[in-house]
């Protein structure tokens, strides 16, 4: 179970105030808003990272507020990632990226595993994101943008957490790819509660069970149907929202 209670984030100067979820049990939450409207800081806030400013973040009545380590026991994070020029030299394969971040979670956990459990957690994590095993071994910053986020996904799910949170999962991915990442969505959120930003709402869609909107210092949840209306979503992207016959459109490059 996972619940913000009262929680106002920012760094110093409030983004969003009195955020209250309660959520208890496996399902997917997609988050939604503009650029700036403080998604990657929620997102941050919730994994410990960041300290609201007001407020407590729990988990199976636990305080994790501002604590990793105390986090890292319930969730793993997916950070937006972008890759520079010192990065690319680093001699690490895919292999190795998964198995160094599952090992992190579990020592956050007070657990040591065998090097076997180790192996078939990661074996079994680029299995199930589809990553071809010729892939394995290649240095993860060479790979296609779509190949190298699914290796950060399989990163998460090898470590076997409760709770995924994702910041931006379907980044420099090709629409192919972005269809069969989707799909993996369908099957986390059946054991996991999948906390999840995304810059297409419709990409998620389908699998999207709560949607949070969020952004001008307000946020709003609710089911999709809820909360994809032309008046709830004006009050985020204001004119940037154009009605289609049945279709809304968001003229943002960061929506």
């Amino acid at each position: 179970m996972l619940e913000v209670v009262n929680v106002t984030i920012g760094y110093g100067k409030p983004l969003i105030e009195g955020i209250n979820i309660r959520l208890e049990k496996p399902l997917l939450l997609q988050i939604i808003g503009p650029n700036g409207a403080g998604k990657t800081t929620f997102l941050k806030t919730l994994s410990g990272l960041a300290k609201p400013l007001k407020g407590h973040v729990l988990v199976n009545n636990i305080d994790i507020t501002a604590n990793p380590e105390a986090a890292g026991r319930f969730m793993a994070l997916l950070p937006q990632l972008t890759t520079n020029k010192q990065m690319s030299v680093l001699p690490i394969s895919v292999w190795e990226f998964v198995e160094i971040g599952a090992r992190l979670c579990y020592r956050k956990r007070g657990r040591e595993v065998s090097k076997e459990e180790l192996r078939n957690s990661v074996r079994e994590a680029l299995k199930y994101v589809e990553l071809d095993p010729s892939t394995w071994s290649k240095n993860v910053w060479r790979l296609s943008g779509g190949q190298r986020q699914r290796t950060l996904i399989a990163r998460v799910i090898a470590c076997n957490a409760p709770i995924l949170l994702l910041d931006e999962p379907l980044s420099s991915v090709d629409p192919e790819g972005k269809i069969d990442i989707t799909h993996l969505f369908r099957e986390l959120k059946k054991e996991k509660i999948v906390i999840a930003t995304c810059h297409d709402p419709e990409m998620l869609i389908e699998q999207t069970d709560l949607m949070m909107l969020m952004g001008r210092g307000y946020y709003t949840i609710g089911k999709p149907s809820e909360i994809m209306k032309s008046d709830t979503l004006r009050r985020i992207y204001g004119e940037s929202i154009m009605e289609f016959a049945n279709h809304i459109h968001i003229c943002d490059y960061h929506a």
